[in-house]
């Protein structure tokens, strides 16, 4: 994942698992390097359409997808994302951090 401009809408968030997640429910767990984690399920899809990303492609029903809103990336700097699947009250799966950078 590259860089993002403060208070950027409409830019795409996406995380691959490589495997099928359709039966999860998702959560977005973006973290600043200064101030409050945010843990987002609103907007968070697993698309059932496969999507090319760079020379990447990302298969139907095995990635997370959110579209950044107002407010999401209120602080320029360091942040990571990572996804959150829950599967049930005992199943619940997370991906690794990612790193990204915030500009001004």
């Amino acid at each position: 994942m590259g860089s993002l401009n403060k208070n950027e809408v409409g830019q795409p968030i996406r995380i691959n698992f490589g495997v099928d997640i359709s039966l999860a429910t998702p959560t977005l767990i973006l973290q600043p390097e200064v101030g409050a984690t945010k843990e987002i399920t609103t907007g968070v899809s697993i698309p059932s359409v496969n999507v090319t990303v760079g020379d990447e492609i990302l298969l139907a029903d095995e990635y997370l997808e959110y579209y950044t809103k107002d407010g999401d990336l209120d602080y320029v700097g360091r942040w990571r994302n990572k996804a959150k699947l829950t599967f049930s009250a005992t199943d619940i799966r997370q991906s690794d951090f990612v790193k990204f950078r915030v500009l001004a």
